[in-house]
């Protein structure tokens, strides 16, 4: 490694890790979720740092609210980040031991979608909401009666938030006389405590539901008064709508101010444009880099319950490192020889959970890294090294074991299983099958090499499966499509050589499909059995 290089590296990056300080918690927040958020931290003993929220704010003593601040970077790992703030123009560093992104969504009304623009009587529904809430007063009737429509997933969905926000609000217009109001949609989504009821109640008081196929209605603008003219989806008659007050539905995206923690998490970036990957393997609030955790918007999840439920989880993501869990990590992250390091920082780039810095040479987080092993199948010089689990025996030497063991007509099938996935559906096929395989258990099918599944050839192995995770669903992100890829890789190898390169096989597998797994054994003993036939 160049010395000079890698202290100019260090220079750039005056991070030191220090002690945890695992009691201390930065909240972005920015509306009443971050607010709620901070002082029910605050009540669990914890010292909070609110960002986004404004001065004034009613928090609780161990609450700061840091009103003007905007995170602009994040170094570490959880119970020792460096949260980089800019305040005023003058920049600071906190250190905290978990940072919490509760971020509002950003609300971006639908005009474009319909070819509308906004007018005193074309409106967002956050801005009649706004009115309604500070008692202003919408444009009067042209008429008898007050005609409101209200646009819902004519263009793309409707959620079941913005379907409550809108019967909400119509609730408050028919609290004046002779108010008729209406909704076109494609779909209405009720999946949310109370939305039913609410929606029932309102077709009672004469909300007409207008339900598409299609984009539902055209709209003129005219000089005196805006028409829109549709098809009744029931009736299939033409009709005509001149409503004194049309309400636009509105996207909801994730908040814009997530970039830094997106750096933060090298594989967030797969989960684009929320910070967490919608999978069962990053339960709830928790995403891939331990101690940054996603509330809300942030992860995809608009409606207010599920929020509510965000804030306390959050609660428990934080209490199960108190008082020093990090203590409990998993014995045994990488160990990187600086030696052959040659900074390229592809382990920096490549690690899912954001658990390798650069400190003069590459570090692994003890209590971040989940050995997965993919730095050292990717580090180009070689320079990591994962040491298998006590009292496990070298991989080539596992295999060699395994094979050795080979019943006697049994063809020599050597099979690498993820252990969060085929190997958990290993378990569940019988003993018939199993005694098939020589089974190789991984932490990650991300750790599957080419040159390991060409050391099974070589050992004598007749045919080899790599079965990982199914992609969306890896626990390590991307290491199932690494898996696949690397498999191809080895199938190319074996095809320059002479030898067919079905004997090799890749396979998506999940705990619960051993079916899957069995399929897969099946073909690879009928790839032996043409490749022998062949062969005669």
């Amino acid at each position: 490694m160049n010395e000079q290089l890698a202290e100019s590296i260090f220079l750039c990056r005056p991070f030191q890790p220090g002690e945890p300080v695992l009691n201390r918690v930065l909240v972005m927040g920015g509306d009443q979720t971050g607010l709620e958020l901070a002082n029910r931290l605050g009540r669990e003993g914890l010292e909070v740092l609110l960002v986004g929220n404004e001065a004034g704010a009613q928090v609780s003593e161990s609450v700061k609210v840091m009103a003007g601040s905007v995170l602009e970077e994040v170094h570490g790992f959880v119970g020792r980040f460096e949260a980089v703030l800019r305040t005023a123009g003058e920049r600071s560093r906190e250190r905290v031991g978990f940072i919490v992104a509760a971020q509002p969504a950003e609300i971006v009304p639908k005009y474009d979608a319909y070819g509308l623009s906004k007018t005193p009587r074309v409106m967002a529904l956050s801005d009649l909401e706004s009115m309604q809430r500070f008692g202003d007063s919408v444009e009067p009737r042209r008429g008898d009666w007050f005609h409101a429509a209200f646009l819902l997933g004519l263009q793309g969905e409707s959620e079941p938030t913005e379907f409550a926000r809108v019967l909400k609000a119509i609730q408050r217009l028919q609290n004046e006389e002779r108010v008729q109001c209406y909704v076109f949609t494609r779909n209405l989504k009720v999946a949310a405590s109370g939305l039913e009821r609410l929606y029932r109640e309102s077709r009672e008081q004469g909300t007409v539901f207008f339900k598409f196929d299609t984009d539902g209605s055209a709209f003129e603008d005219g000089p005196e008064e805006f028409l829109m003219t549709f098809k009744d989806p029931l009736l299939g008659l033409e009709m005509e709508l001149a409503p004194d007050l049309l309400v636009v539905d509105e996207r909801l995206n994730p908040p814009r101010s997530l970039g830094p923690l997106v750096d933060a998490i090298p594989s967030s970036r797969a989960a684009s444009p929320f910070l967490k990957h919608d999978s069962t393997r990053f339960a709830g609030v928790e995403t891939a880099k331990a101690g940054i955790l996603a509330v809300g918007p942030s992860r995809g999840v608009f409606d207010a319950e599920t929020i509510a439920g965000d804030i306390e989880a959050v609660v428990l993501a934080v209490k199960k490192h108190i008082p020093d869990s990090l203590n409990s990590a998993l014995a045994g992250p990488p160990e990187i020889d600086p030696a052959r390091c040659t900074i390229c920082l592809t382990c920096v780039r490549l690690c899912p959970h954001g658990a390798i810095s650069f400190h003069k040479r590459a570090e692994a987080d003890p209590a971040s890294c989940v050995r997965c092993g993919i730095c050292a199948v990717e580090c180009p010089m070689q320079a990591i090294r994962l040491e298998p689990p006590a009292g496990e025996e070298d991989l080539i030497e596992r295999i060699r074991r395994g094979l050795s063991n080979t019943g006697e007509g049994a063809k020599r099938i050597v099979a690498f299983l993820c252990a969060r996935s085929a190997a958990q559906a290993l378990e569940s096929v019988g003993m018939p099958i199993r005694r098939k395989i020589t089974p190789i258990i991984v932490p990650c099918a991300g750790t599957i090499d080419p040159g390991h599944i060409l050391a099974a050839m070589e050992e004598g192995a007749q045919a080899v499966l790599a079965a990982g995770c199914y992609k969306g669903n890896c626990a390590s992100v991307y290491g199932t499509v690494l898996a696949a890829e690397r498999t191809n890789q080895a199938r190319h190898a074996l095809q320059e050589a002479g030898i067919d390169p079905d004997l090799v096989m890749f396979a998506s597998v999940a705990g619960n499909t051993p079916a899957t797994l069995v399929q897969t054994i099946r073909h690879l003993e009928a790839a032996v059995d043409r490749a022998f036939a062949k062969n005669k």
